[in-house]
């Protein structure tokens, strides 16, 4: 050990830094995955939530009783409720909310298009806080010695007394003290009486989130005439009233559970999903038990799949982090038996045997490997808090065998009594089986390339076989430059025996002896192509996550507000603000029954100024402005709307018709349509003047705006009303997200290691030629060859096979991320609708410059130690 300390050195570092790196992915995996879990399902909000709709009893037809103790009953209800859930369930689930409510009551106190519900909420701690600026909080009807009065069938419509938000009182243009005349959809007679207006203690609680419409009323327009929609607050007093004044057939009782994200943990999905299915498929014991809905199930499955997809890659780029490193301890080994080959074979000589010579260098070898990988895990532990291990042991192994085995070899080679034949066809026999041998060998190397190829587009990233893809394309790859490399260096070298320099001739033969070995050309190409497939996958990604986020925009900046003809001014003053290049109005609505010849099926329906929106389009996808021109310049022919399709249907295409606001207006189809706002569904883009010639109203909700300036200039122009997205905000919460953040950090550390890997692989293959080379060059020296013409052999030597390898690694590295990108599922991670652009990023070609240096420097090295050497031992030598 104390022969070669700098290279066993070497390999106990190699053996860290790859087992520090290994095992601090799974710990640090599981973390981001139960993150992208409680992203997944906090993003869902209300499609996460657990449901128990409990039964609210039956109309006694003699009379409804009011009870005093409503409030008490429902809550042991949301008990019982509680109490039913599995424990897997309840140890991610919160609380549940209690709500008792009224389908949307149309008030009759002036004019249609206004409605309300009516809503009782009770949390664990109580109803929800609120503040009164009007008014108070609602009452009981009657006094406490008429509390449980029975109200009989046929009497007027029992008063029930509520509490609006400021918000929904403007909206509905009630006050408090307001009495208002109510019916159902069956006609049935209420009396709603509005004591107060307040304002939400914390409008982030739990309570508010299981009826919106109590702090945001829905406003718009249907068959062109205003709609309000609100809900109205019942307190504990009044729910007695609430039972007594509507039917049991108009209540609605359900017990909401939200889920606590952070209590999701990804190895726990599968279990909740299937406490979940168990509830929704049960019964109950009786008739008072409550059914179960939720759509929590279907959130964690498209959880679960993007980080499987983010499994997978991160399997991609460890399998060829890991393969590379393997790659170059074996490399190291190979140059430590070369050094050691002297003692060896003497051993053998003197009667060792090979199991012996193996063991004196296994225990020399595996001291090196634990003790690297004692200090990978180590600082694992101490930098992550947990490791593991698992990808861990073939680095161990192969540090602690390859070394013996490769030992051994040389022994028994060395050593070996196998005579030759003096037959020259049996010669020619046995170089033909040696052919044979290296033949099958590559042959296999093909069909594993193939077959894990196979298994990628059969099953996708999901499984070692398919994440050993690239890897393979890389190793078959090599393979295939290490049969060809040879015949190129022998054409070279009959072309430069005719030629009148003598650098390029004694380049060729060097190159020809030493130049073509096969284990320093795999190390190196199959590193950089492994680098240069996680380079490219990462850049792709954060362009593909930018286009994106560019198309859910729609722009720059996208202002969301109820349908109004001021939208309208409000993209006129956008468009006139500094920074803007272009602002548009349009009215983006969703689920439009759609219709044609042979099918049916609902679209979403964008009606904009065609020539407008075509210039934002042009700023993110030049592509699809094209067809938008065809908008204004196709021709009305049967006075059907000129109309762009985006979707798979193609039924729908013959004789499309949209129905808008109760009207069928025919379209003819005369191109395909952008993807507005990142659809997954089929879109319809129609231009404004031709719909509303058409005789349709569309009054926009929606504007669109692109330019440095966009962002400011609509969050200024917005209003109370108004919604505002970003591209940046967008971009840089897509950035951010667990999944894709922890692809690129990956991404980037196992770059940095390759880079490594593959400066190792140039070193080590210099220095194991490092004696023969020597010699050669101390030959040249002492024949009188000029020290320029000296160098310049040095640097050809190593430089040549260098850039081989090089240019092969990155070559087969963009080819695999070129035939592979589109079985990766990298659509779930970058937040797109389909596979993103190949990019190609400038660190390529830091990649190649920092190979390319660290070889001249090792060039330049040798050369001073050659230069130091004298002249008059050359000569004896």
């Amino acid at each position: 050990m104390r022969s070669d300390p700098g290279l066993l050195v070497l390999t106990g570092l190699v053996v860290a830094v790859t087992v520090a790196l290994t095992a601090s992915v799974e710990p640090l995996g599981e973390r981001t995955a139960d993150r992208a879990i409680a992203a997944t399902v906090r993003d869902a909000g209300t499609r996460s939530q657990v449901v128990a709709t409990a039964p609210t009893g039956y109309d006694d037809p003699r009379g409804a009783q009011r009870d005093p103790l409503s409030d008490v009953k429902l809550r042991q209800d949301a008990e019982y409720a509680q109490y039913l859930l599995p424990p897997v369930l309840e140890s991610v689930l919160r609380p549940g909310v209690a709500t008792l409510s009224t389908p949307p009551l149309q008030l009759l106190d002036d004019g249609p298009g206004r409605y309300l519900r009516l809503v009782y909420v009770d949390t664990p701690h109580g109803p929800p806080g609120v503040t009164y600026g009007a008014g108070g909080a609602p009452k009981a009807s009657v006094g406490r010695a008429r509390a449980s009065l029975t109200v009989r069938p046929g009497a007027q419509p029992w008063p029930v007394q509520v509490a609006l938000s400021q918000a929904a009182a403007t909206a509905l243009g009630l006050h408090a003290g307001d009495r208002v005349p109510a019916e159902d959809e069956h006609h049935r007679r209420f009396s709603v009486h509005v004591t107060g207006v307040y304002t939400a203690t914390d409008a982030e609680a739990d309570a508010w989130q299981t009826s919106p419409q109590l702090l945001d009323p829905a406003v718009g327009v249907a068959d062109g005439v205003p709609t309000a929609s609100a809900a109205a607050l019942v307190s504990v007093a009044s729910l007695p009233d609430l039972r007594v004044g509507v039917p049991a057939d108009d209540l609605s009782y359900r017990v909401i559970f939200d889920p606590e994200p952070s209590q999701l943990r990804w190895h726990d999905t599968e279990a909740v999903q299937r406490a979940i299915g168990a509830l929704q498929s049960s019964r109950g014991t009786s008739q008072d038990a409550p059914t179960w809905d939720s759509l929590l199930v279907r959130v964690l499955d498209d959880g679960r799949a993007q980080v499987t997809a983010a499994q997978g890659q991160a399997q991609v780029l460890l399998v060829g982090l890991l393969a590379s490193a393997l790659l170059v301890l074996v490399l190291a080994a190979q140059l430590l038996v070369d050094r050691r080959r002297g003692s060896v074979i003497q051993a053998r000589e003197r009667g060792a045997s090979l199991l012996g010579v193996g063991l004196e260098l296994l225990v020399e070898a595996l001291l090196v490997a634990v003790a690297g990988a004692a200090v990978g895990l180590a600082t694992t532990w101490l930098l992550v808090g947990d490791a593991s291990w698992a990808w861990s042991v073939p680095v161990l192994v192969v540090a602690a065998t390859a070394t013996p085995i490769l030992g051994a070899v040389a022994a028994a080679r060395a050593t070996s009594a196998r005579r030759v034949p003096a037959n020259r066809s049996a010669r020619r026999i046995a170089i033909r089986a040696r052919r044979l041998q290296r033949l099958g060998a590559e042959v296999a190397v093909l069909g594993a390339a193939v077959l894990s190829f196979v298994a990628l587009r059969q099953r996708g990233v999901g499984d070692l076989t398919a994440a050993s893809a690239a890897l393979w394309w890389a190793v078959a790859g090599t393979v295939v430059v290490v049969r060809l490399l040879p015949r190129a260096i022998r054409l070279t070298l009959r072309a430069t025996r005719r030629s009148s320099g003598d650098v390029r001739f004694l380049v060729a033969a060097r190159l020809a002896e030493a130049g073509a070995r096969a284990l320093p050309l795999l190390v190196v190409a199959v590193a950089v192509a492994q680098l240069t497939f996680g380079l490219v996958l990462a850049a792709s990604e954060r362009e593909g996550q930018a286009a994106g986020a560019m198309l859910a925009v729609g722009g720059d900046a996208r202002l969301t507000a109820p349908p109004d003809p001021a939208v309208a001014d409000t993209a006129r003053s956008v468009a006139a603000a500094p920074g803007v290049q272009a602002a548009v109005a349009a009215r983006v609505a969703d689920d439009v029954p759609a219709s044609s010849e042979r099918s049916a099926e609902p679209v979403r329906l964008v009606v904009v100024d065609a020539t407008a929106y075509a210039r934002i389009v042009a700023t993110f996808a030049p592509s699809d402005s094209t067809d938008l021109e065809r908008l204004r310049a196709a021709s009305r022919e049967d006075a059907r709307v000129p109309a762009l399709l985006l979707g798979d249907d193609a039924d729908l295409r013959d004789s499309l018709a949209v129905q808008w606001e109760k009207a069928r207006i025919p379209l003819v189809v005369v191109g395909e349509a952008p993807r507005v706002d990142a659809s997954v569904g089929p879109v319809v883009v129609v231009d404004s003047k031709a719909f509303a010639a058409a005789g349709a109203v569309a009054d926009p909700n929606t504007v669109w705006a692109v330019g440095p300036g966009a962002a400011a200039a609509v969050k200024a122009d917005a209003g109370p009303s108004g919604t505002v997205v970003t591209y940046t905000d967008v971009l840089q919460e897509r950035r951010r997200a667990p999944l894709s953040s922890g692809l690129v950090r990956l991404a980037v550390a196992s770059a940095v290691l390759l880079m490594l890997v593959a400066l190792l692989g140039v070193s080590l293959a210099a220095a194991t030629q490092g004696p023969a080379r020597g010699a050669s060059l101390g030959r040249l020296r002492s024949l009188g060859l000029a020290g320029g013409d000296l160098r310049k052999v040095l640097v050809g030597e190593l430089l040549i096979p260098a850039v081989v390898a090089v240019l092969a690694g990155l070559a087969l590295g963009i080819g695999a991320a070129s035939a592979m990108f589109g079985l990766m599922s990298l659509g779930s991670i970058t937040g797109g609708t389909g596979t993103p652009a190949l990019v190609l990023p400038w660190s390529l070609a830091v990649v190649v410059a920092t190979v390319l240096v660290g070889v001249l420097l090792l060039a330049l090295v040798e050369w001073r130690r050659l230069r130091r050497q004298a002249l008059a031992q050359l000569l004896r030598a």
